[in-house]
């Protein structure tokens, strides 16, 4: 398909995006974490990264002026965008007229405060793809992939230093909390570099387009090899108990990093005395699997995580076959 754009020049070309800025006196917001792409052929770039195609329900997040949904939407079936600045929306809703509530659905909220499970499960969206809000970037990749199973892929445009965190391997002095969390949800499929001279306001740092893919089963294969067969498939079945194993191992995680440039022992003796009383189980866990009392947190495994917490929480145990224990 041919792209055009929606009037005689692109949202997204400098002299257009501050035409509209300036026409409807628009001051972007910090607080907001406002940065428009102002480069068409990068917004293209990620359009055809996205591999958008006829059958896409794409969820946009911090849609603004609508230059990448002007892009995309010539590309997908519909697009659910979510913009929380109402001036932004208003505008929004001028330039896309002709098309909201048929291909276009603007929802005017807090991206932090929708119900994902009702959004997916009402419009059928498959994929996002965003140039995420750098104030929320993190927290709403985790939201949405905590909400629905629906959205299986993730193409955002997000920060340098929030991608560093995505991409971080144990052993990385990005690997923290939310990599571990991420790690659970998803995985890393690839990725490219966008400059910062390539968004209005300029950024300090360059951002990096990323597609991340929801993991099609809830745990790792190496650590579903060690759950007793006899409760497997009851497992994987009990939606309920999966949201509920997964809050406590994201406590779990958090406490292990609280003080993450420590030893993940003294960290989690600061976090409680179910910890002090379970010291000595996890030194032999952590032993066990090849790593010692002196271990950092940032050293450690998503697998590795979820055998401890599985070692040491009475109520998770059961999980694990006798030998595994």
């Amino acid at each position: 398909m041919t792209e055009k754009p929606i009037n005689s020049t692109y949202i997204s070309t400098p002299s257009r995006t501050m035409e509209i800025l300036k026409h409807f006196g628009i001051k972007l917001r910090k607080t907001y974490g406002q940065n428009f792409l102002i480069d068409t052929n990068v917004l293209k770039k990620i359009a055809n990264f996205a591999n958008i195609n006829e059958k896409d329900i794409i969820l946009e997040i911090g849609s603004g002026i609508g230059s990448l949904t002007e892009i995309i939407y010539q590309h997908a079936k519909k697009i659910i965008a979510v913009e929380i600045d109402t001036s932004l929306s208003g505008i929004f809703s001028q330039i896309f007229e002709g098309y909201i509530a048929e291909k276009i659905f603007l929802i005017k909220n807090d991206a932090m405060k929708l119900n994902y499970s009702e959004i997916a499960d009402n419009y059928g969206i498959n994929k996002c793809v965003s140039n995420l809000p750098y104030k929320i970037a993190a927290p709403i990749l985790l939201k949405i992939l905590s909400e629905t199973q629906k959205i299986t892929d993730f193409y955002v445009t997000i920060q340098k230093d929030i991608a560093e965190r995505i991409l971080a391997k144990p052993g990385d002095k990005n690997y923290n909390a939310f990599s571990v969390k991420l790690n659970f949800y998803s995985h890393f499929v690839k990725s490219f570099a966008i400059s910062r001279s390539c968004f209005y306001p300029k950024p300090y740092v360059d951002s990096i387009t990323v597609h991340i893919k929801r993991n099609e089963r809830f745990l790792p294969n190496s650590v579903l090899y060690k759950i007793n067969p006899l409760i497997l498939s009851d497992i994987l079945k009990n939606y309920e108990l999966q949201i509920s194993f997964t809050q406590d191992f994201f406590r779990f995680v958090e406490d292990c990093f609280y003080h993450r440039r420590k030893k993940l022992i003294n960290s989690l003796s600061l976090r409680g005395g179910f910890y002090k009383d379970n010291e000595q189980k996890i030194i032999r866990m952590l032993e066990k699997y090849g790593f010692s009392e002196d271990t950092r947190p940032e050293e450690i495994s998503l697998e590795i995580f979820l055998l401890l917490f599985l070692n040491i929480k009475d109520e998770y145990s059961y999980f694990l076959k006798k030998e595994d224990i």
